[in-house]
């Protein structure tokens, strides 16, 4: 295994790391740039940040259980993790001025700028752009977070039928239901779903977080989805460790519209051939762009030839593996687009191309399409910036 794999498959312990370093660069900042005091002794500062990474380090594993068993506890790990994540926005930002800082100053001594204006230029312009990412932040966690996109494609699908034409599919993922995803946000979601007026619901996985108490509640709400053709669904990473027989279990009772896809290949009642499958989420590996999935692989021979199968598969890595064994149509989530993107370029430059080559939107490898949805929840903190909650509508007309 080398280092880019073994650092993301250990992600949350090197972030954590990371941590105490940025830490230590904000304070940093706030003491000599911000309120121009003389920089501390760096025998001091290096161990202070050691002292803040072995802080993290030690915190890291038992701050990871809490969340994953809720209640009190989830609430404290969380409101780390989400102090953290803003630590190492802001850190990322004061490590990318401190490195642009050093051609500024040569620039200006060339110029022939006196010491004394160009540091004021440098400490003013510094600070503003600390602020601007401080502000986009702060709205990234407000508003940005809030904000619920309604994207609509049009998809010349290979081999369906006329009669197809218009066919609308209406795609949801990743809500995280028990990560500030419950009650009435989670029922309003539901509503613009259903206000869609889709002809097949399609639930591609992480469908609740961690806690199974909020399994009773959340299965209620997917229960008021509508569809003409039903509802159908796959099962994420967070819902494997939520427990994905829990899972199952609060959907039978609860929302019983809603048919979990295990391993199958099913027919739609639409009066044409039209197929979907579906399998359950790995539940390892999920940093792994070049997944590969046995399950999936049983599926290949069960394809039918009279018509287009849809594969409903949490993680869009298996894409290639999809196109291999002759699907169509590859819906999935997983990546969130990064949560965190670029404004301006969040298509290149977002935090999803760390795990996976497919952030979000539309791709096509060989004949065979990927719709990749960016949740309609959140992971961890609730913060999105230039990456928004979606709901898809995708129109099959015949390619």
């Amino acid at each position: 295994m080398g280092l880019r794999a073994r650092l993301l498959a250990n992600l949350f312990f090197t972030l954590a790391l990371l941590l105490g370093g940025m830490q230590v660069l904000l304070l940093h900042w706030l003491w000599v740039v911000v309120l121009g005091y003389e920089a501390p002794p760096w025998p001091l500062a290096i161990g202070a940040a050691l002292a803040l990474v072995a802080l993290n380090a030690v915190l890291h594993a038992p701050l990871r259980r809490a969340r994953r068993a809720g209640g009190s506890a989830g609430v404290v790990a969380r409101a780390y993790m989400s102090v953290g994540v803003v630590t190492l926005l802001l850190g990322l930002t004061v490590s990318t001025l401190w490195f642009l800082a050093i051609p500024a100053v040569l620039a200006l001594e060339v110029l022939g700028i006196p010491p004394e204006l160009r540091d004021g230029w440098l400490r003013a312009s510094g600070n503003a752009i600390l602020a601007v990412a401080a502000g986009m932040i702060f709205w990234g966690a407000t508003w940005g977070q809030r904000r619920v996109d309604e994207t609509h494609v049009r998809l010349p699908l290979e081999g369906l039928d006329p009669r197809l034409t218009g066919l609308r599919i209406v795609q949801l993922s990743d809500l995280h239901i028990g990560n500030q995803m419950e009650g009435a946000r989670l029922d309003q979601i539901v509503a613009r779903v259903n206000a869609q007026g889709p002809d097949l619901i399609a639930l591609t996985g992480d469908l609740f977080d961690f806690d199974p108490a909020h399994l009773d509640e959340g299965a209620r709400s997917l229960g008021a989805l509508r569809a003409r053709y039903g509802v159908l669904a796959v099962l994420g990473n967070h819902d494997t460790y939520t427990g994905s027989e829990l899972v199952a279990e609060a959907l039978a009772r609860h929302a019983p519209m809603v048919r979990l896809l295990r391993g199958e290949v099913v027919a739609l009642p639409v009066g044409a051939p039209l197929h979907v499958a579906g399998i359950d989420d790995p539940g390892r590996l999920w940093t792994d762009r070049n997944l590969q999935v046995p399950e999936l692989e049983a599926l290949g021979p069960q394809l039918p030839e009279d018509g287009p199968t849809i594969l409903l598969v949490h993680r869009p890595d298996v894409v290639r593996q999809a196109a291999r064994l002759g699907f169509s149509l590859v819906l999935s989530g997983h990546t969130h687009g990064g949560q965190i993107a670029l404004p301006g370029f969040a298509a290149r430059v977002n935090l999803a191309r760390v795990v996976s080559n497919y952030p979000s939107g539309l791709f096509r490898e060989g004949s065979t399409y990927l719709y990749v949805n960016r949740g309609a929840g959140v992971a961890g903190p609730a913060i999105r910036i230039a990456a928004g909650r979606e709901v898809t509508t995708i129109e099959l007309v015949p390619a």
